[in-house]
C-alpha cells in the first residue's frame, strides 16, 4: 500500500473506531475547560496596603478517568485595591498568573471534592503612569469541589496564593481567592 492510501485509511478509521465506541467509554472524560470568578482576599502584611478585590481563573484540567490524580493548567487575573495607610494612598494592584497544579480528586457520586497544589509565574503591576510589571514566582494550594449542573458541572474553590518578592520589592504578597465556576 502507498503512502497516500495508508494516510487516506487512518481518518475513517478513527472517526468509525470514536462514533462505534460504547456510549459508557465516551461518557469517561479526561479533560474538562472551565472558568471561575470571585472575591480576592488579600491576607498578611499584603492585607495592611491591599483591600478585597475579585479573582478570574480559565483553567484546562487533564485526567485520567480510573486514577484520582490530574494535572491541571490555570491562567489567573486578580485585582486589589489600594488602601490609604497613613496619609499614603496605595496604587490599585493587578495580579497575572500562569500556574500549573496537581489536582487529587476523592471518589464520590454527586459532589466531587478536590485538593490542588501548584505553581507557577505571577506578573503583577501597579496602577501608575510609570509603573513597570515584574514577574514573580509563587505557589498555591487550596480545596475544591464540583458536582453536576445538567450536561455542565458547577464548582467552589477556595485556594490559598503565595508570591516570593524581596522586601524592597514590596514584601511577598499572600491572597486567597474564594471563586465558583463552570466546567466544560
Amino acid at each position: 500500500m502507498n503512502k497516500m492510501k495508508s494516510k487516506s485509511f487512518v481518518l475513517p478509521s478513527l472517526l468509525a473506531a470514536i462514533l462505534l465506541s460504547p456510549p459508557d467509554a465516551l461518557a469517561q472524560k479526561s479533560y474538562a475547560v472551565g472558568v471561575s470568578g470571585g472575591a480576592a482576599i488579600p491576607t498578611g502584611k499584603f492585607n495592611d496596603v491591599y483591600s478585597t478585590g475579585y479573582a478570574i481563573t480559565a483553567f484546562i484540567a487533564l485526567g485520567v478517568p480510573d486514577l484520582p490524580i490530574g494535572v491541571r493548567l490555570d491562567g489567573v487575573y486578580n485585582q486589589f485595591s489600594g488602601r490609604t495607610v497613613a496619609s499614603v494612598v496605595n496604587p490599585d494592584l493587578r495580579l497575572m498568573g500562569v500556574l500549573g497544579n496537581l489536582l487529587y480528586t476523592f471518589p464520590s457520586t454527586t459532589v466531587k471534592p478536590y485538593l490542588i497544589t501548584g505553581g507557577g509565574f505571577y506578573n503583577s503591576k501597579v496602577d501608575t503612569p510609570d509603573a513597570k510589571s515584574r514577574n514573580d514566582f509563587g505557589f498555591s494550594a487550596g480545596l475544591g469541589a464540583t458536582f453536576g449542573l445538567g450536561p455542565l458541572a458547577a464548582a467552589i474553590e477556595a485556594r490559598y496564593h503565595g508570591i516570593s518578592r524581596d522586601t524592597n520589592d514590596g514584601g511577598n504578597i499572600h491572597f486567597l481567592p474564594i471563586t465558583i465556576g463552570i466546567t466544560f
